[in-house]
């Protein structure tokens, strides 16, 4: 699918974006403090990078709405700072806006067994992943290392001597993804998600690579599937790389030609790609089946300390 230009529209407002979200409680309770604002979004509903001690210390002593119309002021500066289509400044160990799918690095007994976790634990649309690094009854460890390093095995070109990829633990999940008929008219980004990048603001370009294994067959077909944009970016970008409905035509307008790709693997197939790479759930009104995938971010050790809070040693789990 070829993407068409269109006239750009202003980001992160929209209510069905985290940044939307965060907004709309703040107008709504313009005395809270940024903190407050924080606590006050439904956990199960958006799945958002929580605040560490020291920023939830930073966060209790400023005006939520004054700290958010400042970050939206700024966005522009920071997204100028780091513009989508610059030469790449770090190598990437799978280009960005491309993908590969390695086959059954799940066995059927694995399949089999990792849905019944999601039919437990994630029956209701609106549930929010499980952290398999929190729940190591589901997966072992030494499960989901076999499975990063057969990925990584898989890849075009070797990773550099230097590399030290690690699994990041924080974001190795199990996600039920619901069709559209299925859904509440308002729902967050916890099981459905609009176009965005994996990485964030502090991680950026750093090497990343997102692991996706559907646990049904007829991903995109009868049940929700992932499309990706092929476009070539370079950095993370500060307003659209959480959620976006507007940057399909910012990519054409950047990269002509760029396209959409439904990705298509059997149950217990890996689909891997960069963490710049803009993806999103794909979906249609006649689906009527729930998707369940096992999701496997692998990461450059020395860079943990930028994804989350969580300490960077205790955050990862090194795969050399």
């Amino acid at each position: 699918m070829t993407l068409e230009t269109a006239s750009p529209v202003q980001p992160n407002s929209h209510p069905g974006t985290p940044f939307g979200e965060m907004w709309r409680v703040a107008e709504q309770n313009p005395a809270y403090s940024l903190l407050e604002v924080l606590d006050s979004i439904d956990r199960d509903v958006w799945d958002m990078e929580m605040p560490s001690a020291d920023q939830r210390g930073v966060y209790a002593r400023v005006n939520g709405q004054a700290a958010l119309h400042r970050l939206r002021e700024a966005m522009n500066g920071m997204e100028a700072e780091y513009p989508l289509d610059a030469p790449p400044r770090r190598r990437q160990w799978l280009a960005s806006g491309c993908f590969m799918r390695v086959e059954a690095v799940l066995d059927a007994s694995q399949v089999r067994e990792l849905a019944g976790h999601c039919d437990h634990l994630l029956h209701t649309p609106g549930m929010r992943p499980v952290r398999l690094f929190e729940n190591p009854h589901i997966l072992s460890e030494e499960a989901i290392v076999a499975i990063a390093r057969t990925a990584l095995a898989a890849l075009p070109q070797a990773l550099p001597c230097s590399a030290r990829p690690a699994l990041l633990k924080r974001r190795t999940l199990l996600r039920r993804t619901f069709p559209r008929a299925q859904l509440p008219d308002a729902h967050g980004n916890a099981n459905n998600q609009f176009w965005h990048q994996d990485s964030n603001q502090k991680f950026n370009d750093a090497p990343m690579i997102t692991l996706w294994i559907p646990l049904e067959d007829g991903v995109g077909r009868t049940c929700p599937g992932m499309e990706v944009i092929d476009a070539p970016v370079s950095y993370f970008s500060i307003l659209h790389g959480d959620s976006s409905q507007t940057i399909c035509p910012i990519l054409c307008d950047m990269f002509p030609g760029t396209q959409i790709t439904s990705l298509e693997a059997a149950a217990g197939d890996c689909v891997m790609f960069n963490g710049l790479t803009f993806h999103q759930t794909a979906t249609n009104p006649e689906m009527r089946q729930h998707r369940d995938a096992l999701l496997i971010r692998i990461i450059e050790a020395a860079d943990a300390a930028h994804f989350g809070p969580d300490g960077a040693a205790d955050g990862i789990v090194p795969l050399v």
